[in-house]
């Protein structure tokens, strides 16, 4: 080759490194005012937010930052559009009208309490925004959500928030949290995993198990989710042919042995709720769309110890000794009941003998209660706790509710105001744990029996990404700290009624009605793909082995939901506009170290469910929510919503493995790792 030709091809690869990867010094400066102005931007959110209840003003803003008062009002005006008071204002409203609508706080405290100096500077934002007076706009909401309707305020107010939230710019696509620490694990220590999530499902009242379809869908949870034991509840009603407040003549156990026959027939336990729980589905805290007509009433004791002998001898002479100790049975505690006086010591009552006469008869089979909800225990749990540690029968294991509501402090209400706290099953968990233990209750099992953000069946956040990303959240939040976590339900077909036509119309259920996986299921089988050892554990993910060179890792990216979804009625979720009730969008990245392996060459498959791949409700949308749904339209959809599989390989270097991991937003993953021999 001739020098001339040398030297054009040094030219050829100079033209194309400098095409291609030269960083010209605009672009530099470019991106590092981006980076000072998202900073800046975070700055001054994180502030405004932490302090909004204090009287603070932009000079003190101004100080913190370093700059001068003129430059931060030009700022204000520039990015925000509104000036630093405006801003404020509108933050001060934000979490005033929140207090204003699901407390009753006194109006003179919610100003004071979110920063106003005086009822005067309050009223006169306040009317300046919404057009009327704080106690007009609580008296209006109030007026309007006894007529069961959504309020203008309400609209007004959610109209303003989903503004203020788009020009906060929480629609940022390319925006990346990125955990700058990289995890390490040592992948020889390891202990037994708990697997607590696949443990048990909720199906419904045990007339709901005589249906067939609901019936196919049990199946389903067994055969794709590995569920071991099936809590279902209503055994004593006229459905069910048995009366718990009548004599022998009242007892026809037919009905309940089909629904066992069927459960053992299948490879499926019986866990049941013995208490007399009403059948009721809700679309919203407001609205049911059906309950039973039957009042909520407590047998006398003579007729319950009578239906409990008989049921025992019953199912022992039916299904024998061996198989009826490995079920379990639970009593309820009827809470709507405590204030009509002597409930408490007549449920100590109920139980007592229920736990004698089973225990009579097979001493292994599990007994417990009292189901006592979450957001109860403040006001009475550790009160009954304490009692009943106190009582010579005790429980085999302690059973308590969740769901993502605070009791209200108008009318009393049974659920009002939604929790905000993202980490408010953990911080459940903890408390009540740690109650139990000063107590006295140091080794009882602990179940969380039924659990769920929403006991409504018409909202569509049951049908999201964020659902399944929920899920694999807490139970890697409090794996280790509850013996079984029932999710409330599996499947959508237990809630249809009149109003539920479409394929997916909000249902609680991980199983749409059509027998679709929706990402909540999803969730549940990548938890069970997990390996039988664990590793460890971060806020985002888990990490098992089989101890022979394979590891999983379950993940996820749960976004916070953020004041749009808790200022909207949950049976009005905007179905085609689900990103803007989450806080951000951002993608998750996280480094995790494996260290002590094998060196060598790994395998690494990732399966994911996100908005783009395997989710039910994006696909829906992609056909433009047709509600006339064929056969093989249904087909389709089981077949498309599947996890999305990668695969990529990484070599182990000096005996450490670096995995990156990189999510979108409320996105789901199982990576399984596996040596190359």
């Amino acid at each position: 080759m001739s020098n001339f030709g040398h030297i054009a091809l040094c030219y050829r690869v100079m033209d194309l490194l400098s095409v291609h990867f030269l960083v010209k010094s605009g672009d530099k400066e470019k991106l590092d005012d981006f980076d000072k102005f998202e900073d800046r931007i975070s700055q001054i959110n994180n502030y405004i937010r932490a302090n909004y209840a204090q009287p603070i003003s932009m000079k003190e803003l101004s100080e913190k930052l370093y700059l001068s008062n003129g430059y931060l009002s030009r700022f204000f005006k520039k990015n925000y559009g509104m000036s630093f008071a405006e801003y404020l204002t509108n933050i001060r409203l934000f979490h005033a009208v929140d207090d204003l609508l699901y407390t009753n706080i006194p109006i003179t405290k919610i100003a004071f309490e979110n920063g106003f100096g005086s009822m005067a500077m309050f009223n006169k934002a306040f009317k300046s925004v919404y057009g009327e007076t704080p106690s007009a706009f609580r008296k209006r909401a109030r007026e309007d959500k006894k007529k069961q309707e959504k309020s203008e305020m309400e609209i007004i107010a959610e109209g303003r928030l989903e503004a203020f939230l788009r020009n906060d710019g929480l629609k940022r696509e390319q925006e990346i949290l990125t955990r700058k620490e990289i995890a390490e694990y040592n992948v020889k220590q390891y202990e037994p995993l708990r697997t607590f999530w696949n443990d048990m499902i909720n199906v419904g009242a045990a007339e709901d198990l005589l249906n067939s379809g609901v019936r196919e869908h049990v199946l389903l949870l067994k055969e794709a989710l590995q569920f071991q034991y099936v809590r279902f509840w209503r055994i004593f009603s006229d459905e069910m042919l048995l009366n718990v407040y009548g004599r022998e003549e009242n007892h026809n156990f037919s009905r309940l042995d089909s629904i066992l026959d069927f459960l053992l027939q299948n490879g499926l336990k019986p866990h049941i709720e013995l208490g007399m729980k009403p059948k009721r589905v809700m679309s919203s805290v407001q609205n049911v769309v059906f309950q039973d007509s039957g009042q909520i009433l407590l047998p006398s004791l003579e007729n319950w110890r009578d239906t409990l002998h008989r049921l025992m001898k019953h199912l022992l002479h039916r299904y024998g000794r061996g198989e009826v100790k490995t079920w379990r049975m639970e009593l309820w505690f009827v809470e709507e009941l405590m204030n009509e006086g002597g409930n408490l010591p007549k449920y100590f009552e109920l139980f007592d003998a229920a736990a004698e006469i089973i225990h009579q008869y097979s001493r292994e089979l599990l007994v417990g209660g009292c189901g006592f909800r979450a957001d109860m225990w403040e006001q009475r749990g550790f009160e009954m706790m304490s009692l009943w540690k106190k009582r010579s029968v005790q429980p085999d294991f302690l059973s308590f509710l969740y769901y993502g509501y605070e009791r209200g402090e108008v009318s009393k209400d049974t659920y009002s105001k939604r929790i905000t706290d993202n980490e408010g099953v953990l911080h459940w968990v903890l408390k009540a744990r740690n109650a139990l233990e000063e107590i006295g209750y140091h080794n009882m099992p602990v179940y969380c029996t039924e659990w769920n953000l929403t006991i409504s069946d018409r909202n569509y956040i049951n049908d999201t990404c964020f659902k399944g990303a929920y899920i694999v959240k807490n139970y890697i939040d409090v794996y280790g700290k509850l013996d079984s976590m029932a999710y409330f339900q599996g499947s959508d077909r237990i809630s249809e009624h009149y109003d539920s036509s479409d394929m997916l119309f909000g249902g609680m259920g991980i199983l749409s009605r059509d027998g679709v996986m929706k990402p909540a299921a999803f969730a549940f089988d990548f938890l069970n793909r997990q390996f039988p050892y664990f590793v460890g554990k971060g806020e985002n993910y888990m990490i098992t082995t089989d101890a022979m060179e394979v590891y999983g890792i379950v993940c996820h990216n749960q976004k916070k939901l953020n004041y749009n979804y808790y200022l909207s009625r949950e049976d009005q979720i905007d179905r085609e506009n689900i990103w803007k009730y989450f806080e951000d969008r951002a993608v998750y990245e996280q480094e995790i170290l494996l260290s002590n392996v094998e060196p060598g060459m790994y395998q690494m498959k990732t399966y994911r469910i996100n908005e783009k791949c395997g989710s039910v409700l994006e696909l829906w949308a992609d056909m433009n929510f047709e509600r006339e749904i064929t056969r093989n339209d249904i087909w389709y959809f089981r077949k498309i919503c599947e996890p999305k599989l990668t695969i990529q390989m990484l070599e182990a270097r000096n005996q450490n493995l670096k995995i990156k991991i990189r999510m979108e937003p409320n996105e789901i993953a199982f990576i399984r790792i596996r040596h190359m021999i």
